[in-house]
């Protein structure tokens, strides 16, 4: 089964972006969930702790995802671009996502653009809340996940 991973730090929307794409109401303390997303059959959506959390399960599930989903959510994202690197290391195709987009007053357009600037990737700004960008990212995880075929 194909492993997508939701990677993040803490409080970043891992959760509810894991809900926003399977098209689920929220529930609490879920860790993993194996789900059908966007047309692409069985997909396992892991959903880790936060890559703020020394020994979490991100550090497991870097090793076995196809896709890896990177959240960040403010402008001091140091942490995640090292994940990045160490997902990519690893194997996984990387798709950052600017997240909790509908906190920000462009939209997350700024971030997006400080975020391509230094890693080289392009960025998908969604909310889960307001259930924005949810369309985009799910068409870019089957892309990504045909293209490993």
């Amino acid at each position: 089964m194909k492993q997508v991973g939701i990677f993040g730090k803490r409080k970043s929307g891992k959760s509810a972006l894991m809900y926003a794409l399977t098209r689920q109401k929220i529930i609490q303390d879920a860790a993993f969930s194996a789900m059908e997303i966007g047309g692409v059959t069985k997909v396992m959506l892991v959903d880790t702790v936060g890559v703020d959390v020394e020994g979490s399960t991100a550090e497991k599930s870097a090793q076995s995802v196809e896709v890896a989903l990177m959240l960040i959510t403010n402008d001091s994202f140091e942490l995640e671009l090292a994940w990045i690197n160490k997902l990519q290391k690893g194997g996984s195709k990387v798709i950052v996502v600017i997240s909790r987009a509908d906190l920000f007053a462009d939209g997350g357009a700024a971030l997006a653009a400080a975020v391509k600037e230094v890693s080289g990737l392009e960025t998908i700004c969604v909310s889960a809340e307001k259930n924005t960008g949810v369309i985009e990212l799910d068409e870019k995880i089957n892309r990504l996940l045909e293209s490993r075929d």
